[in-house]
């Protein structure tokens, strides 16, 4: 048997691996794309100087002191935007079918009614994305969750008239989250605190809040059964299990500087709901609140002289208001520090 020297030529089978390796090449600078544009157009901040970030700091409405970075750089966390939806029959189906399930009664959601549109945020997306700019009852919203605050808010999100697209600033501002407009020019933006719903630097600017409800699922669903949810994001669902910050809420460590503090005696991370009523908010400890509810979890109390309810869930914790008519009472969650140093006049019921 002779030797016989095979040469692989383009009629013979060739042009098969060139474009093979086209191919592969493309997929690769596909994939590589977003990474080299980052380096190549990285966010501004550098992790510590303020100024690096590139935002507007004058008319400062917070002590500079208690601006820090809290990121590496802006946009650091994925922010969501026009997030899609499902019916809430849609998601028992897919809860059915998949082995990890999405959403489940126990998760804690923000959820949000506008116009008769009802739609829900579970927490544990947020605690991943921070911040959804999201269209409800066709009303513009931002819905912001910062854990190390403990804070959930909800704000339209136009301003002079015109529909803005907020983002993580990368900064956290007297313990609380910072967010910015986002604009086609890079720099100068004014910074909005979602614990003041205004802007803290520049023009002066108050954020139009939307009313919303961080509650379970369970009650959740069961009050709203036309419910949509927001669907997860493919690529982020192995993390938003994994980012969950309970941890956080267990210790006494916080991660940022927040002026003034609240006196010793309460757990300066005491879970706090914080109700609306009229230029003021009347404050109740959450957990205290679930220890004095009656067998249907609901506590009585008197708003502006008007009878409320507020009713309270455990495990998870969490409080929402209405009034006599059932009517959602507008109202934030935070963490006691965290709104003590933002409304310092603030006294817990």
């Amino acid at each position: 048997m002779s030797d016989t020297n095979i040469r692989l030529t383009i009629r013979g089978g060739g042009w098969v691996l060139i474009l093979l390796g086209i191919v592969l090449l493309a997929m690769l600078s596909w994939a590589l794309a977003p990474a080299v544009l980052r380096m190549a157009n990285p966010a501004p901040g550098d992790g510590t100087n303020i100024e690096s970030y590139a935002f507007d700091m004058t008319n400062l409405q917070l002590d500079d002191k208690t601006i820090i970075a809290a990121m590496q750089h802006r946009n650091m966390s994925p922010v969501m935007h026009k997030p899609n939806a499902m019916s809430n029959e849609e998601l028992l189906r897919k809860i059915e079918m998949d082995r990890d399930p999405f959403l489940v009664s126990g998760d804690l959601v923000v959820g949000v009614t506008i116009n008769e549109e009802s739609r829900a945020y579970p927490m544990h997306m947020l605690d991943v994305h921070e911040i959804i700019n999201d269209t409800l009852g066709g009303v513009p919203i931002v819905v912001s969750w910062h854990w190390p605050s403990g804070n959930a808010t909800v704000y339209e999100r136009t301003i002079k008239g015109e529909e803005i697209s907020f983002a993580n600033s990368g900064l956290a501002g007297n313990g609380g989250l910072l967010m910015y407009g986002l604009q086609e020019e890079v720099g100068g933006e004014q910074l909005f605190s979602t614990l003041l719903g205004t802007s803290i630097s520049g023009e002066s600017i108050s954020l139009t809040p939307a009313t919303h409800e961080v509650v379970s699922w369970k009650e959740w669903s069961k009050k709203h059964p036309e419910t949509t949810s927001i669907t997860p994001v493919e690529s982020f669902k192995k993390r938003y299990r994994k980012a969950n910050p309970a941890a956080y809420f267990m210790v006494d460590t916080i991660y940022f500087p927040a002026s003034p503090m609240p006196e010793e005696g309460i757990n300066p991370k005491t879970p706090i709901i914080a109700i609306q009523t009229g230029d003021e908010h009347t404050i109740y400890n959450i957990a205290e609140l679930d220890s004095l509810a009656d067998e249907n979890g609901e506590v009585q109390i008197t708003l502006n002289g008007h009878p409320a309810t507020i009713t309270v869930g455990n495990n998870p914790l969490w409080a929402t208001v209405s009034d006599d008519s059932g009517n959602t009472i507008p109202a934030q969650r935070a963490l006691w520090f965290a709104w003590f140093a933002n409304h310092p006049n603030s006294v817990i019921n």
